[in-house]
């Protein structure tokens, strides 16, 4: 063999041992469902406890730092996305979808109109690797809904939204990262429109 023979043989070998460390680092990270029901709000006056009590969802309040309880909102800006700044996730099947009678009592009632509802899994990824994925595809067409959300893993779980929704000329902007409990339906809060999140370790 001469001697770019040699090299790229060396070089392949290296790409295939990148790869494989890769893949066992990924298939080391618990995975997770994440489904998400996104609605505005058409009262203006209703209120996250006004909802949670209604629906039996976890009230999020205001905490501190990462030694706080898990359900907490944090209102920071959002970390930047690692490689690019979305990815695609497999989206849920139809039969591991939990929120739909939820998004059915939404559709109904007379104060909120969904949005969006949809759900993807993913890896837990930890947080400084924390990756964002569109949501704009997600949205009801027309309905001036974009952004991006990213699920990522510290001591707790931590939903990422930078969602934004313009309509008649004016533009609403939801952005904030919340401490999640898995298996627990979550309301995120916000006068003109809200969000409803559940994340599911994935099996």
């Amino acid at each position: 063999m001469n001697k770019l023979g040699i090299v790229k043989t060396a070089a392949l070998a290296a790409l295939a041992l990148m790869v494989g460390s890769a893949g066992a680092q990924q298939s080391g990270l618990q995975s997770y469902d994440v489904e998400l029901v996104i609605f505005r709000n058409l009262t203006g006056g209703a209120s996250a406890e006004d909802w949670g009590q209604e629906s039996g969802l976890t009230q999020n309040s205001p905490l501190g730092d990462e030694e706080s309880t898990p359900g907490a909102a944090v209102e920071v800006p959002p970390p930047p996305p690692v490689a690019t700044a979305t990815e695609t996730f497999p989206a849920l099947p139809a039969a591991r979808i939990k929120l739909s009678a939820i998004a059915d009592s939404l559709r109904r009632s007379r104060g909120y109109q969904p949005l969006a509802h949809f759900g993807w899994t993913q890896p837990g990824f930890p947080r400084t690797e924390a990756h964002y994925m569109s949501i704009d595809s997600q949205a009801t067409p027309g309905s001036g809904l974009t952004g991006r959300v990213a699920l990522s893993r510290g001591r707790y779980l931590h939903l990422t939204m930078d969602l934004v929704l313009e309509g008649n000329g004016e533009r609403y902007v939801l952005r904030q990262t919340r401490r999640m409990r898995s298996n627990e339906r979550h309301y995120i809060d916000h006068p003109k429109f809200g969000v409803i999140a559940l994340v599911t370790p994935a099996t």
